[in-house]
């Protein structure tokens, strides 16, 4: 797995031995990276099931603010701090050891520009993302006009949810994106 482009485009980075992380596709976040376009220059990035953080970093490397990774597994979350500490980009990272629908919750701090979701497959198709748009507008996780991407199963369907416009829904293999606005 690498960075695909930015200033740390080629990097390689490690990813956690384990069956329970499937790390973004570099294709897959080319698109998306390439639908964000300029709202990544300057934005602070929310990672959520950070897995290998590549989805963050990728951030970081074109142009994030800040980047901050949410993952629950202690051992994934060492990884990820290693990644951004190889890319020199701790500076700009933040690392919480949570569940993430629980972070969303109970979050208190200034809101993200973007933030990106990317559940195991089974739990996403179980409860969906509209739980997760609802606690990021109610609990100001992700600032208003900013933006919400989720990654899923191709054969889920994006939800529609009170206060966010869904802008981008796109197929890439057995992966969707889908991109929300907030109102």
């Amino acid at each position: 797995m690498r960075i695909v482009g930015g200033d740390f485009g080629g990097r390689r980075l490690k990813v956690p031995r384990t069956d329970a992380v499937r790390p973004t596709q570099d294709s897959v976040r080319e698109a998306l990276f390439s639908m964000l376009g300029a709202a990544v220059a300057g934005a602070d990035f929310l990672d959520l099931f950070a897995g290998s953080g590549a989805v963050g970093l990728e951030a970081l490397s074109r142009g994030a603010k800040s980047a901050t990774f949410v993952e629950l597994n202690r051992r994934h979350l060492a990884v990820v701090r290693e990644n951004a500490a190889e890319l020199a980009a701790g500076r700009d990272a933040r690392f919480v050891a949570a569940d993430c629908a629980r972070y969303l919750a109970s979050y208190s701090g200034p809101g993200f520009d973007i933030a990106f979701s990317d559940p195991p497959y089974a739990l996403a198709a179980e409860t969906g993302f509209a739980p997760a748009l609802a606690a990021a507008a109610g609990r100001g996780v992700v600032r208003p006009g900013g933006l919400f991407v989720a990654e899923m199963a191709a054969a889920q369907g994006a939800d529609s949810v009170p206060g966010w416009e869904l802008v981008r829904d796109r197929a890439y293999g057995r992966t969707r994106l889908a991109i929300w606005r907030r109102g």
